[in-house]
């Protein structure tokens, strides 16, 4: 989805009062698990576990939400100015809502793309509007 890159501040940010992905999509997040593992990505499985959302939007047009996620680990000054961050990959991960997993080279999850919410839907329209 459009903005992905923009939305990312390399900087540290305060994600105390940011809340979990866990908490926030339980369903989603217990099916990428058990999809990830299954197609042995448990470093990816892990960072889904502790994972913290950033933002949400999403495309009534499309019926398409996108969970911008807080990087996992913060990163040094060499990886960040000398190597730099890029979008690295999209991996489809089989799961009930047809989604994307977007991550950095570094292998940081960055976002979610889910391409048929389903049952998400009302959550993730919320979760965008507010």
């Amino acid at each position: 989805m459009a903005g992905f890159a923009s939305f990312h501040r390399w900087s540290k940010v305060n994600v105390s009062h940011r809340p979990k992905l866990s908490d926030v999509f339980p369903t989603l997040t217990q099916d990428r698990l058990k999809s990830l593992r299954a197609m042995s990505r448990t470093e990816l499985a892990e960072q889904i576990k502790v994972a913290i959302v950033g933002r949400v939007s999403f495309d009534n047009a499309a019926n398409a939400g996108y969970i911008y996620l807080e990087p996992s680990r913060d990163l040094n000054i060499v990886e960040v100015n000398i190597i730099g961050i890029r979008h690295s990959s999209t991996i489809p991960v089989e799961t009930q809502f047809w989604i994307n997993i977007d991550t950095d080279n570094f292998d940081r999850i960055l976002g979610i793309e889910i391409l048929d919410p389903g049952s998400l839907t009302t959550e993730l329209r919320r979760r965008a509007s507010g």
